[in-house]
């Protein structure tokens, strides 16, 4: 089966999705619901894609160290831009969590190292969330309300250098609470748990698609940009300055052009000034 977002025969959809699952077991209806294809060659890790649908899986294999990595190699494998968005979704151990039911981790903890994150954009209206702590072996959760996982530290520790922490998601499936003992999950449990919740995740999927078109629209550069450089002579620094103040400026004034505000302008640092001039003007523009 595969999710509506295939129909349609435009190819290299965006934005990504970039995935990281630990296991085989856990991939394997994600790769099937989104007919995404084995890549062939030496890669150091499994990657599955599906281009016309923007979507790239990578298998890690188990503990923060391997998620890292892969989530790293993936990025360079993939060309995944700055606003792709990155999903860990694994199983998860709980004490009072209901066997099968979808987390979003909102807090993830790292005991060891002491580090505390706050990934992603919270979906509370369709999906539960939930504090993860990320241990270096399987243990036993002791705490209710907390999900005991492998991976997600680490994933998060990196997928936020390839995109902004509101595009960085962890999604957990309770495979295993004080009433089921953990020694009871084998593959076949595994793929059952994250094939039961796949029409949850495509409803995120949904929202998190929006985001990341979103923040597209905010990192690319205007097409007036390329104009204004090929008018005057800009520095790096005088470059990212241009483009920040443009950013600005869109969000001011969506379909005003910024052309009357060049032709005033003799140099790179003129049209910068004016730029700026005008942003301040409306800032303390009372009347």
């Amino acid at each position: 089966m595969v999710s509506d977002r295939s129909k349609g025969e435009v190819s290299n959809v965006e934005p990504t999705v970039c995935w990281v699952v630990a296991l085989k077991s856990e991939a394997k209806p994600i790769i099937s619901y989104f007919e995404l294809d084995h890549q062939s060659g030496n890669n150091i890790f499994p990657i599955y894609r599906n281009d016309k649908l923007g979507h790239s899986l990578i298998i890690s294999g188990v503990g923060q160290i391997n998620a890292a990595a892969a989530t790293t190699y993936l990025a360079s494998e993939s060309g995944a831009p700055p606003w792709a968005a990155w999903i860990n979704l694994g199983i998860a151990g709980s004490m009072d969590g209901e066997i099968g039911k979808l987390y979003q981790g909102v807090k993830v903890i790292n005991p060891t190292k002491e580090k505390v994150f706050f990934p992603g954009y919270r979906f509370s209206k369709i999906v539960s969330l939930a504090e993860i702590q990320t241990l270096d072996y399987p243990t036993p959760v002791k705490k209710n309300g907390v999900l005991h996982d492998m991976e997600a530290s680490g994933f998060i520790d990196f997928a936020t250098r390839f995109s902004c922490n509101e595009l960085v998601f962890s999604f957990k499936v309770v495979s295993d609470n004080s009433e089921q003992d953990m020694k009871l999950i084998d593959k076949m449990v595994v793929n059952s748990l994250i094939g039961n919740r796949l029409q949850q995740l495509d409803a995120l999927l949904d929202k998190i698609i929006t985001l990341s078109k979103r923040e597209k629209q905010r990192l690319q550069i205007p097409d007036e940009v390329e104009e204004v450089f090929k008018q005057f002579h800009f520095s790096v620094t005088m470059k990212n300055q241009l483009i920040q103040r443009l950013r600005k400026w869109k969000i001011q004034f969506p379909n005003r052009s910024i052309s009357d505000l060049v032709k005033e302008a003799k140099t790179a640092a003129d049209v910068i000034r004016n730029i700026d001039d005008a942003l301040t003007d409306l800032k303390f523009d009372w009347t």
